[in-house]
């Protein structure tokens, strides 16, 4: 066998391997051995058909399977004893192969082999750029108060319908309809608010309530179905009240909401967990955004070069779908791809960033414990939760991606530590409005969190890996390429 590298100093270097007879020959007589020692051939009982005659049925695709493993073999210890960084896979040149199964004397392997480039990361050359923090509102934190005194009032159902309560109502024939009485506007709260339990309202439900969503909730169809060209008039008779009294802010309201871990003594400390509590929610998006601020940053300003035609190439190979023309068109999106790809590469390895096991098992806890247990001491709940993290460790799916997300999290911390921002702290309808142009409304904005003694979903964090790993993985070897099978 012969291996001829030519370019090996060039970004894309190309190799050249013959496998000769001599390479092959004992390998196929070996095969040609056992096949014929099990082969049924009609007229020959079994083992005894002529070496000749099994050689016409099989030689040819025994020669095809092992010239492929010793092709494969050969580009594979060229790549590991070179230490070759390989970009995507090596490209088979088709015009300089030889594969002739009439003439098997001598098979030529021609390949393309792109290396990646080498480059440092020098981070005071990149230019700074905004870094959003996003800080609660007094408005966020009273709705997050408000919301814990609601969860932790008391409930009635008292005779006279007032602001904010539940009303459920009979009409036509043993018809009923829920709303809350801020649903109404001030036309609907005028006949509802004051009324005792078992009056009588008659009204247009076309005319009674803020918005038509809430009278299609009301009448319990779709909205679509909704008739407000004619009035609607329903005799309506009050079944029942329901009033829910906030708690209020005193010491016991303190103790309800409070944890062994953490304490809440007094409103400063509780406006406080609020915010923190509101800022944690928004912190995927401003992280998202330092990200994709980042991300960008680098590809434009950390510089080295990609071997384009190999990639066009390598791009319209793995993508059997993709036209020249529609990649000409694309590729640009792709090189921002690859070129992030390699330095995120760089980022980890320079950082030595690993995710190992305990890291895992740590996410997985940190998120019961977060969402399912804050209000129970650790103790306590310890069996249970290492439980839930054992059987989440079962789920391949979920493994990749806290594997991927805590990844992500180590990379953003490099980035956070090493780019130069500036830190604009904002309100997060001021960070939707400036970045994005849209009113934050549709946001399901963070709220107190219910209490968790009872039932416990059997839900598992949907995010990472079972062993040590870093990522992204070292380029495996080439892939198998099949030889041409003989015909």
């Amino acid at each position: 066998m012969n291996i001829l590298k030519e370019k090996q100093n060039e970004p894309v270097q190309v190799l050249s391997i013959e496998i000769c007879e001599a390479d092959y020959a004992e390998k196929v007589l070996a095969a040609l051995k056992k096949q014929r020692r099990t082969a049924s051939v009609p007229g020959f009982r079994v083992g005894n058909a002529p070496m000749g005659l099994i050689k016409k049925m099989y030689e040819k695709s025994f020669i095809a399977d092992a010239v492929n493993d010793l092709m494969y073999e050969a580009l594979n210890n060229h790549v590991h004893e070179n230490k070759l960084d390989i970009l995507g896979e090596p490209l088979p040149i088709d015009d300089r192969t030889q594969v002739d199964f009439e003439h098997p004397e001598k098979f030529v392997f021609t390949f393309e082999i792109a290396v990646k480039p080498e480059f440092d990361i020098d981070y005071s050359k990149i230019p700074s750029f905004t870094r959003y923090e996003v800080a609660a509102s007094d408005e966020e934190v009273d709705n997050y108060i408000n919301d814990l005194r609601k969860r932790h009032g008391q409930y009635s159902a008292p005779d006279v319908v007032s602001d904010n309560d539940f009303v459920t109502v009979e009409y036509g024939e043993n018809q009923n309809g829920n709303f809350y009485a801020n649903d109404l506007n001030e036309e609907g709260k005028k006949l509802f608010i004051g009324k005792l339990k078992g009056e009588v309202v008659n009204a247009d439900v076309n005319t009674i309530f803020q918005s038509d969503m809430k009278e299609a909730e009301f009448l319990k169809i779709a909205g679509e179905l909704l008739n407000k060209k004619e009035p609607n008039n329903l005799n309506m008779t009050i079944k029942y009240i329901g009033h829910l009294e906030p708690a209020e802010i005193n010491e016991e309201f303190f103790k309800k909401i409070s944890s062994e871990d953490h304490p809440i003594a007094d409103e400063a400390a509780l406006r406080a967990d609020g915010a923190a509590k509101i800022e944690a929610e928004y912190a995927q998006h401003v992280g998202q955004k330092f990200m994709n601020d980042a991300i960008e940053a680098l590809i434009e300003n950390v510089k080295f070069d990609l071997p384009t035609e190999f990639m066009k190439k390598y791009i319209l190979t793995a993508q059997k779908e993709m036209t020249a023309e529609k990649l000409e068109e694309e590729y640009p999106k792709y090189e921002k791809s690859f070129k992030w790809e390699l330095i995120e590469n760089k980022i980890v390895k320079d950082n030595n960033i690993k995710i190992d096991e305990e890291a895992v098992r740590n996410y997985i806890r940190d998120f019961y414990m977060h969402n399912y247990f804050s209000q129970f001491k650790a103790e306590d709940v310890a069996e249970r939760v290492d439980s839930l993290v054992a059987e989440t460790m079962k789920n391949k799916e979920s493994l990749k991606q806290i594997y991927d997300q805590l990844f992500d999290r180590a990379i953003g911390e490099v980035l956070m530590k090493n780019l130069n921002t500036t830190v604009k702290r904002i309100t997060f309808k001021e960070f939707a409005e400036e970045l994005y142009g849209i009113k934050p409304e549709a946001e399901s904005k963070p709220k107190a969190k219910k209490s968790t003694k009872k039932a416990v979903k059997e839900e598992a964090p949907a995010e990472a890996a079972t062993e040590v790993e870093e990522k992204p993985k070292k380029k495996a070897a080439p892939k198998k390429k099949a030889t041409p099978k003989a015909e």
